[in-house]
């Protein structure tokens, strides 16, 4: 009897491995790593009436963002002066300061980038003179939706447009305050819109932070002279 028990242990088991081994095993699904994306740089710019947080647009216009975080980061926009005010156009700052001196970074100018964006309330672009890339340290602050700005080659004369590099993401009430400044009837390069009391940069501050300079390299010990 015992050894009858036995041999029917032996195949219960045998019946219990062969449907474990014909159980399905679950496909497992290969694990896709997630691509870290940087964060958009961001500058914050004190002014003597406020500071002004702004977003660069790294995606939308790289050469752009690439080229005005390099000016900020060098401090170069520091005792700036705005010196164009138009309520429910633009405020413009860059290239001049509180006499209406030039100051010009030593960089070259910038190729335009206008495929993508739009001149929007808030919007943050880089202006420039005649020739299409010439872009180069002066900027400006949209009031408004501005579309006239926006490349347009069907709306001459601007068909090329204007490259927008940024965003305001703070102190917009600092933006809005700058507009409704009063404005000398003289001075500046746009006679009737530099503001009576000069708006100047005090402080500028990057994130992420300029890179640090690299150590110079040590000298080699002079050789000691045989005697």
């Amino acid at each position: 009897m015992k050894r009858r028990t036995f041999f029917a242990s032996f195949a219960a088991l045998l019946v219990a491995g062969t449907a474990f081994a014909q159980t399905p095993v679950p496909t497992v699904e290969p694990v896709t790593a997630t691509p870290v994306v940087a964060p958009a740089p961001k500058v914050f710019l004190t002014t003597s009436m406020g500071e002004i947080e702004i977003t660069l647009d790294p995606v939308g216009a790289p050469k752009t963002s690439a080229h005005m975080l390099k000016m900020f980061q060098t401090k170069h926009f520091i005792g700036a002066s705005f010196f164009r005010i138009e309520p429910g156009f633009i405020i413009q700052i860059g290239d001049l300061d509180a006499q209406f001196k030039g100051r010009y970074p030593p960089l070259s100018p910038v190729e335009l980038e206008t495929a993508t964006n739009k001149h929007f309330k808030g919007a943050v672009a880089l202006a420039r003179g005649d020739a299409t890339n010439s872009g180069h340290s002066s900027f400006y602050f949209d009031l408004a939706d501005n579309p006239s700005l926006n490349a347009d080659p069907k709306a001459p004369p601007n068909t090329t447009g204007y490259a927008v590099f940024g965003r305001v993401t703070a102190g917009w009430e600092v933006v809005e305050a700058m507009a409704k400044v009063e404005r000398a009837p003289t001075g500046g390069p746009f006679p009737g819109k530099a503001p009576v009391v000069p708006i100047v940069v005090t402080a500028i501050r990057t994130d992420p932070p300029p890179p640090k300079p690299k150590p110079a390299a040590k000298a080699a010990p002079k050789a000691k002279k045989k005697r």
